[in-house]
């Protein structure tokens, strides 16, 4: 009798755990398919907006995809996103700028979003040559040029290549400054911190810079820093390179800014890196700008820890042109000012298109 409740007994317990395998199986399946489901929903929500905003142009050098919003006009704002974003981070201000008559463009520059990184070592020069080309597709002829951090860059080649296409600029955090001068306004220490903190950490570059075998890996691998309600946008980062789909894979070896010390020989033996990683130390800001003669807008973010410390180098610019030069402060954020206050940073832009009227 014995042995045969200890038989009766372990057939139970084998039983319960077959069920609860089977239960979290199905859970797991449950999940799959749910999150399967938003894929696909997310994809022709994608879709759809795609069709109406997206267009693709040969540039001199590369090929550009961007975002477009309204109507053709004589008024056009043309966005440049920073670093590992896309041209989808202008759309949530792209509305209040069309109600105002503007046509919009935000642009994928180099190896962002639907631009595929260039097999060519091409610098933000080339860039602006492309961009040109952009614009002279679109039959546009002056535009007012913004950019964040390294758009702001980007923007400021724009204008130093090309000036007479610029009827103003917007520069939020980036481009108004060398790129260098602001790891010397850092203590020793500060700049230590610096270096030692810009490594991507292990689980973002096992979701994000990794390469999938299917699209639905990587847009769940994705999706953990994405919005709730900006799912789709994440087919905007989203590409098929070899039979793989790679979303920032390759982009930080790219800029070659990967970790600290990458950051350190770019700002200080830039003749050793690409001419595209170069360019960010090789733009001088106050040269290139010493004959403005359009308006400028600076946005600059001054919460803290205020990294870029940029007010001196921004104060001195201003100084150099007080009718050209806006300087507005935000310490509601301490870099991304469109995106940590999203409301101060409209209200202060529409303004400045305002008075350009």
């Amino acid at each position: 009798m014995r042995n045969g409740k200890r038989r009766t007994f372990q057939y139970n317990i084998i039983a319960i755990i077959c069920i609860l395998l089977l239960l979290h199986t199905g859970a797991v399946a449950q999940v799959r398919d749910s999150l399967y489901a938003r894929f696909e929903q997310d994809k022709k929500t994608f879709s759809v907006f795609e069709k109406e905003h997206r267009k693709f142009v040969k540039g001199k050098h590369h090929k550009l995809a961007y975002l477009h919003w309204g109507e053709p006009s004589e008024k056009v704002f043309v966005w440049l996103p920073g670093s590992f974003l896309s041209a989808y981070d202008f759309q949530p201000f792209a509305e209040s700028l069309t109600a105002m008559g503007y046509y919009v463009i935000a642009v994928d520059h180099y190896g962002h979003g639907l631009t595929a990184v260039p097999k060519s070592d091409l610098d933000f020069w080339d860039f602006a040559d492309d961009l040109n080309v952009l614009l002279d597709k679109e039959r546009i002829g002056k535009v007012v040029l913004g950019g964040f951090s390294r758009g702001g860059y980007l923007a400021t080649a724009f204008y130093d290549r090309y000036p007479d296409r610029i009827s103003a600029l917007v520069l939020e955090d980036g481009g108004s400054v060398r790129f260098q001068a602001l790891f010397n306004e850092m203590t020793e220490q500060e700049r230590e911190t610096f270096f030692q903190g810009v490594e991507t950490p292990e689980y973002v570059k096992e979701k994000l810079f990794s390469q999938s075998g299917s699209a639905f890996d990587l847009y769940k691998n994705m999706l953990d820093f994405s919005k709730p309600d900006q799912g789709y946008q994440l087919f905007g980062f989203m590409k098929k390179v070899k039979g793989k789909w790679v979303g920032y894979y390759g982009l930080d070896e790219y800029m070659h800014m990967q970790d600290g010390n990458h950051y350190r020989q770019v700002l200080y033996n830039s003749d050793s890196v690409s001419r595209y990683a170069s360019s960010m130390v090789r733009i001088d800001p106050l040269n290139t700008f010493r004959y403005l003669k359009v308006p400028l807008l600076i946005l600059d973010a001054t919460g803290q820890p205020d990294v870029f410390k940029s007010g001196k180098g921004n104060q001195q610019l201003q100084e150099l042109h007080p009718h050209f030069v806006t300087h507005h402060t935000f310490d509601c954020a301490e870099h991304n000012i469109h995106f940590e206050c999203p409301e101060e940073f409209l209200q202060e832009l529409l303004g400045f298109l305002d008075s350009l009227e």
